[in-house]
C-alpha cells in the first residue's frame, strides 16, 4: 500500500512540475514577445513623428514656393498693367499730336508693335516663374505593431465533480 502511495505521489508530483516548467516557459515567452512588441512600438512611435515632421516641413517649403510663384505673378501684372497705361498714355499724346491721318495711323501702329512687346516679355517673365510642384501628400502610416498573445492560464480542475442534469 505505501509503495502504491509512493507511485501515486510521485505520478502527481511529476504531471505538476511538467505543467508548471511549461507555464513558466510559456510565461517567459511572453515577456520576452512583450519587451520586442514594446521596442517595435517605441520605434514605429519614432518613425510616424518623423514622417508627420517630414510632412510638415514639406507643407511649410511648399507653401512659401506657391506664395512665392503667386508674388512673382502678381508683381509681373503690376509692370505689365503700368507698361501698358504708359503705352496708352504716349499713343493718346501721339495720336493727339499727329496732323494727318497717316501719321496717326503710324502713331497707332507703333503703339500696337510696343503693345505687342509688353505681352511678349510678360509671357516669357510668366513663363520663367518657378513652379511649386505638386502639394505633398499626407503620408499613410505604417500599420501599429500587435501586441503578443497572452499565454492561456491553466484550467484547475474543480474539487467539485460536475453535476450532470439529468432529463427529467
Amino acid at each position: 500500500m505505501k509503495k502504491r502511495l509512493v507511485l501515486i505521489a510521485l505520478v502527481a508530483t511529476s504531471l505538476l512540475a511538467s505543467t508548471n516548467t511549461a507555464l513558466a516557459d510559456a510565461q517567459s515567452d511572453y515577456q520576452l514577445a512583450f519587451a520586442q512588441y514594446k521596442t517595435a512600438l517605441a520605434n514605429w512611435n519614432v518613425a510616424l513623428k518623423a514622417e508627420q515632421e517630414n510632412f510638415k516641413t514639406a507643407m511649410q517649403n511648399w507653401n512659401t514656393a506657391v506664395k512665392a510663384a503667386e508674388q512673382a505673378r502678381k508683381d509681373i501684372a503690376t509692370k505689365f498693367k503700368s507698361d501698358a497705361e504708359a503705352i496708352k498714355a504716349r499713343t493718346i499724346a501721339a495720336v493727339t499730336a499727329a496732323t494727318t491721318a497717316k501719321d496717326k495711323k503710324a502713331a497707332n501702329a507703333a503703339a500696337k508693335i510696343e503693345l505687342d512687346l509688353a505681352i511678349a516679355a510678360r509671357n516669357a517673365a510668366l513663363e520663367a516663374v518657378v513652379k511649386p510642384g505638386m502639394k505633398p501628400t499626407k503620408p499613410t502610416p505604417a500599420p501599429m505593431p500587435t501586441p503578443p498573445a497572452k499565454p492561456a492560464k491553466p484550467i484547475k480542475p474543480s474539487k467539485k465533480p460536475a453535476a450532470t442534469k439529468s432529463p427529467a
